[in-house]
């Protein structure tokens, strides 16, 4: 329990998540380590245009956009909040996950809509457009994630212990090298 100075009174569960453990943020990264995968396989997809990949790398990478596609329908942002949340309306904290949701709608909407291009009889008919909309999807999947963890950093920096911020450091060093 925290004590309020001001009032001199106890105000229970104050914080709902008191301390950030590395465990706690081990789903997070990892959901991140796939989304980055995907990312990767875009980017491969885009420079080797205009040939098309074979058909069992596509079917893989079809499926994974999928995947994108239902988490980003399905995610509300529960568990980020939780473990964001000071307990106390706060606008900086609201504007942040908001912003985060956004990102991930978008995210949602272009594996979507690449599902959809490469469903198409001649999806590589045009190589231009093709790789602006594979290129579009992994910078701003890669961006999407970045913010993520900054927005972690920046909201819980306080409460995350060494080994979590350490976690988090070290997935953004790798994201400048990508």
């Amino acid at each position: 329990m925290d004590r309020n100075r001001l009032q001199g009174s106890v105000v229970p569960f104050a914080r709902r998540w008191h301390v950030i453990q590395e465990i706690d943020l081990i789903r997070l990264v990892q959901e991140h380590r796939r989304r980055l995968a995907l990312c990767e396989q875009a980017e491969a997809m885009a420079d080797a245009l205009p040939d098309r990949p074979d058909a069992p790398t596509m079917t893989l990478f079809l499926q994974a956009l999928e995947t994108l596609v239902t988490q980003g329908e399905q995610t509300d942002g529960v568990y980020l909040e939780a473990m964001l949340s000071n307990g106390r309306a706060d606008p900086l904290t609201d504007t942040l996950l908001d912003h985060v949701r956004h990102r991930h709608r978008t995210d949602a909407a272009a594996a979507r809509e690449l599902v959809a291009t490469f469903a198409e009889a001649d999806a590589c008919a045009a190589p231009e457009t093709l790789g602006y909309m594979l290129r579009s999807f992994f910078v701003g999947c890669r961006r999407a994630i970045d913010f993520e963890q900054l927005v972690i950093i920046a909201l819980a920096g306080h409460r995350l212990t060494p080994e979590a911020r350490g976690l988090l450091v070290d997935a953004l060093t790798k994201s400048l090298v990508a």
